[in-house]
């Protein structure tokens, strides 16, 4: 849709409160859930659709701009007579303040705006897609960012061709010129001598464009007629804000301004305009035959739409969804993404006023995932959120079981719709209620206990939600912190029954209807766990530690302390009665208490993945058993997509594609293991075999799969009657060969023989390795882009597994007596060093780096197995030439100055054009060092007697020794005379040349 729909038709949207559930983290993407016997899943949700702008129709073919979940630009979308969408794929980005129209249709062709840039730069050329034949055209756009001659700019689709701003006027930096290019013929100059264009509507005849005049840069709406060339002037704003609306169908042009519409009639657009009086003053659109507008809502806490038929034959009507993104298309016919109880999102063809029911006229809109952001576990019960494309959801319950043939998940069931505002988050669930936040943009936050489907007791009330987040909740009370809490150390505890509100100590828990608090015993060092009953009031000591605790969990007579001591990353689990307890690693995340389970959390090796463990509380203590790997969040404020069930073995994640996966974490065949990171099958004796060992607390039949990507290598199973699983791999593949080096993924997956119930998958990495170690360096290519002195940061990684240290190496090409460039033989500058940096120059450095010297950087690895790699390729560095060396020859006015920023702490500075410096340069690269500010002039570059570029060093905010110009010279050292000429500047104030160095590699 063109911008200016959607300046001054502008659609309320309530913003979400963002509340997150106790130590939040960056989450990773989820794995697979556990063994289909101990686990389940729910059918995804795929009715939560991503809203879709940019609309343009074209008789039976709609296309449209939609950005889903998985994607991280916009995918141009296409259907035909409401078929199956289609993905044309990502499109240009359309940030910039002056607008690309990414996609859109006319005359059955779709054009398509595209990079080559995977970052998003603006359109660098256009796809003209010709629905009837299939055949397309490839239009360039030379785009690169510069502003200067020659730069093009996308602006619209014109039938089979395309709008394209152009500048063409190197010393003004303004004038630009609108073109029409079309596959095979040479480009049309429409419009000219503006400082830029904005297509507001184009169809294959003509367009309304947005200019900025000279010289005063006065905004202007012109219609411009392709086949005549004529133009006539439709409206002249004052300000970047448009007329109320704009009238563009097949037969027509105009401005709307309250009640009244000026158009001029397309076919002669010099006769002069007309003047209608519109049945309603807030009508902003209008097609050939429907006019509409958009009216407030707050019960929806949105914008309605509202449509009659044109001439008026048809009284208004509200059209009872949610609609946005309004336009019409070439063929006069008005569109909208439509959101309805009884329709799924769509983009849907209005006609007179009213939803058309004619085939093809609505789209379904591609669906993404249900809303990701409410998800709770209680009593073996799964609470989860499904929006349903509408403005309010649904909270759905499924009963969770687990038997000998598994566990399975009921058919989930309504128990709540949201009727007051958009559900922000299903906070927590206990008992047999939800605690939900309500509420939008507009109103408070209402924290609201429900169950099955009815309010419970009195919500909680908050102006901001998003400063609040929920410490506990049993069902009838709740522990939250808010602003107040962080500043007196306390927690807000709120009794929903009656309204009550309380403070009680920070790091408080409930349990049983009572509170849990820690309290100091006098100027001691111990401190005493007390429990309040919430009825009595009675008070009583449960149990006494020797350490600062942190925050509570409490169920039934066990107690954790997340964490024991100050900066202490372990916690403690005990009994009530008892002092003495297990130390529970809290170092990666919060441990979670469960009835008769504890979680835990580990991250990966890579420091990566985040993986939720359960152990069992109850018989012989088992090691904790991997569950799941936690899912990354459906956005940064949403809500954790993973939950346990506090009051039974139970926990539950959300996967990408929107499907819920539950598994039993009760009493599992637990196992520890040892496994070695690697080995080396090379012959030597040494780790020639790979020997993990699990141990289990159950009979189990095992089979051990090793992988590489997603093919497998082996397979290795057998029955451990006794428990130990002990598999050896000797580095073959299933039929004997030898598997090559590199890492694998190996997944061990055990079940136990007796009651047939699945372990947990235990997976992990092991590294075969048969090559020798490899390491890569870098530098960068100049000292100055690191610091003002001659200084070279170093740095050097592995490139292979198994590195354990490194070996660093380094040569510089100095300048024989003969007057001859020679590079200098390898020498040792670190040796065995486990370190991955350090700066050549600093302590420990073999010499002073010499300016105008090149220095080379290598690197070699030593690994695990006692082997040592090659050196590796070069990292070359520079130390420029400052601006004061002898070898440079100023002419004109220049003026040295003092910089700390600087490169050796100076600056040659310039504003006189035609001032120059001149240089020899023998080498195969020149660089030149820079200072880029508010006041940045202009110099060209002259290579032996030829210009070979120009710099403009303006930037809005000052950056010292900036690499603005590279140049290579040739393959070989060859001596070349260069000269740095000043030039006029780009604008008034922007003339003054600031020189810092320069750079000649050899």
């Amino acid at each position: 849709m063109p911008s200016h729909r959607r300046r001054f038709l502008a659609v309320p949207v309530a913003a979400l409160a963002a509340l997150t559930v106790a130590q939040a983290v960056t989450p990773v993407t989820a794995v697979a859930a556990p063994a289909a016997d101990v686990s389940t899943t729910l059918a995804a949700r795929t009715t939560s659709v991503p809203a879709a702008d940019d609309i343009s129709g074209s008789g039976p073919a709609v296309v449209w701009s939609q950005k889903t979940a998985a994607d991280t630009l916009p995918h141009g979308w296409l259907a035909v007579s409401g078929g199956t969408p289609k993905d044309l794929g990502p499109l240009a980005d359309t940030g910039e303040t002056v607008n690309v129209d990414a996609v859109s249709v006319q005359d059955g062709v779709v054009a398509v705006a595209t990079s080559v840039n995977p970052n998003g730069a603006l359109a660098d050329h256009v796809t003209l897609r010709h629905l009837d034949s299939g055949d397309e055209d490839v239009l360039p756009v030379a785009y690169d960012s510069s502003g200067a001659a020659g730069d093009e700019r996308y602006r619209g689709q014109a039938g089979n061709g395309i709008l394209v701003q152009q500048s063409y006027d190197d010393a003004s930096g303004y004038r630009v010129r609108l073109l029409l290019r079309t596959p095979g013929g040479a480009d049309r100059t429409l419009l000219s001598d503006d400082e830029q264009y904005e297509i507001l509507a184009s169809d294959a005849h003509g367009a309304l464009v947005l200019r900025r005049t000279a010289p005063g840069w006065d905004h202007k709406i012109v219609y411009v007629d392709f086949a005549t060339g004529a133009s006539v002037t439709v409206a002249e704003p004052t300000t970047d804000e448009l007329p109320q609306g704009l009238e563009f169908t097949p037969s027509r042009v105009g401005v709307i301004d309250g009640a009244t519409l000026t158009e001029w009639q397309r076919s002669a657009p010099g006769d002069g305009s007309s003047t209608v009086t519109l049945p309603f003053s807030g009508a902003r659109w209008i097609s050939d035959d429907t006019l509409a507008w958009y009216q407030w809502s707050s019960a929806d806490g949105a914008a309605e739409l509202f449509a009659m038929s044109r001439d008026g034959s048809t009284p208004a009507k509200d059209l009872g969804g949610t609609f946005t993104g309004l336009a019409v298309g070439d063929d006069g016919r008005m569109r909208v993404s439509l959101y309805r109880p009884d329709v799924d999102a769509a983009i849907q063809t209005l006609t007179d006023g009213r939803v058309s029911t004619a085939a093809g006229d609505a789209t379904t809109i591609p669906a993404g995932p249900a809303r990701l952001d409410a998800l709770a576990l209680s009593g073996g019960a799964l609470y989860t959120a499904d929006d349903s494309s509408r403005r309010k959801g649904v909270l759905l319950r499924s009963s969770l079981s687990a038997g000998p043939a598994g566990a399975s998940a009921g058919t989930p069931s309504r128990v709540l719709a949201y009727s007051g505002g958009l559900v922000h988050q299903t906070l927590a669930a206990a008992g047999g209620r939800v605690l939900v936040e309500q509420g939008s943009a507009y109103e408070p936050a209402h924290f609201q206990v429900y169950e099955d489907g009815t309010l419970v007791g009195t919500p909680l009330n908050y102006i901001n939600g998003s400063a609040v987040t929920v410490v506990d909740f049993d069902g009838e009370r709740v522990l939250m912190s808010d602003r107040t809490t962080t500043t007196d150390g306390t927690l807000l505890l709120y009794t929903f029954a009656n309204g009550r509100t309380q403070r009680v100590p920070s790091g408080s828990a409930l349990n049983g209807g009572a509170v849990y608090s820690s309290v100091r015993n006098g100027t001691t060092s111990t401190w005493s766990i007390r429990r309040t009953d919430l009825t009595t009031g009675t008070t009583t000591t449960v149990a006494t530690v020797d350490c600062l605790p942190g925050s509570l969990q409490v169920r039934g007579s066990r107690i954790l302390l997340t964490t024991c001591g100050a900066a202490s990353t372990t916690g403690l689990l005990l009994k009530a009665g008892s002092s003495t307890g297990t130390a529970v690693d809290a170092s990666v995340r919060t441990p979670i208490l469960g009835t008769d389970v504890l979680y835990t959390f580990t991250k990966s090796s890579d420091g990566g993945a985040v993986t939720l463990n359960a152990q069992s509380l109850v018989g012989t203590a088992a090691t904790a058993q991997p569950l799941f790997t936690l899912p990354q969040k459906a956005d940064s404020a949403a809500a954790e997509r993973w939950a346990v069930d506090r009051d039974a073995p139970w926990a539950a994640w959300m996967d990408d594609a929107g499907v819920t996966h539950v598994t039993w974490a009760g009493l599992p065949t637990a196992a520890s293991a040892t496994a070695p990171a690697g080995f080396s099958p090379n012959g030597d004796g040494s780790a020639d075999t790979w020997t993990p060992a699990w141990t289990y607390n159950r009979p189990v039949s095992w089979t051990l799969t090793i992988k590489s990507g997603a093919t497998q290598v082996r397979s290795l199973t057998a029955t451990a009657s006794g428990g130990k699983v002990a598999p050896v791999w000797n580095g073959t593949t299933q039929t004997g060969g030898a598997a090559p080096e590199g890492a694998y993924t190996w997944t061990l997956t055990a079940r136990d023989t007796v009651t047939g119930r699945a372990a947990a998958d235990v997976s992990g990495k092991v590294t075969l390795r048969r090559v020798a170690p490899a390491a890569s360096v870098t530098a960068p290519a100049l000292a100055s882009s690191a610091a003002t002195s001659a200084a070279v940061p170093v740095t050097w990684s592995a490139k292979t597994a198994g590195v354990t240290s490194y070996d660093i190496g380094w040569r510089v090409a100095t300048r024989t007596s003969g007057g001859v460039w020679k590079l200098g033989s390898l020498q040792t500058w670190r040796t065995g060093t486990t370190a991955t940096s350090a700066v050549f120059g600093k302590a420990g450095s073999p010499v002073k780096p010499v300016a105008g010297l090149t220095y080379r950087f290598y690197v070699r690895a030593h690994d695990d197995a006692g082997q040592t790699g090659s050196w590796s390729t070069a990292a070359t560095s520079g130390i420029p030439v400052d601006d004061r060396a002898t070898a440079l020859h100023y002419t004109g006015a220049w003026k040295s100055v003092t910089a700390s920023s600087a490169w050796s702490g100076t600056e040659r500075t310039s504003a006189a054009k035609g001032a120059y410096v001149s240089f020899s340069a023998d080498g195969t690269q020149l660089r030149i060092v820079a200072t880029r500010k508010s006041d940045g002039g202009r110099f060209a570059v002259v290579v032996d007697g030829k210009t070979v570029g120009t710099v403009n060093t303006y930037a809005a905010k000052t950056a010292y020794r900036q690499v603005v110009f590279t140049r290579t010279l040739g393959t070989t050292i060859t001596t070349h005379k260069v000269q740095l000429r000043i030039l006029s500047g780009s604008a008034p104030g922007r003339s003054t040349v600031t020189l810092d160095a320069l750079m000649v590699t050899r």
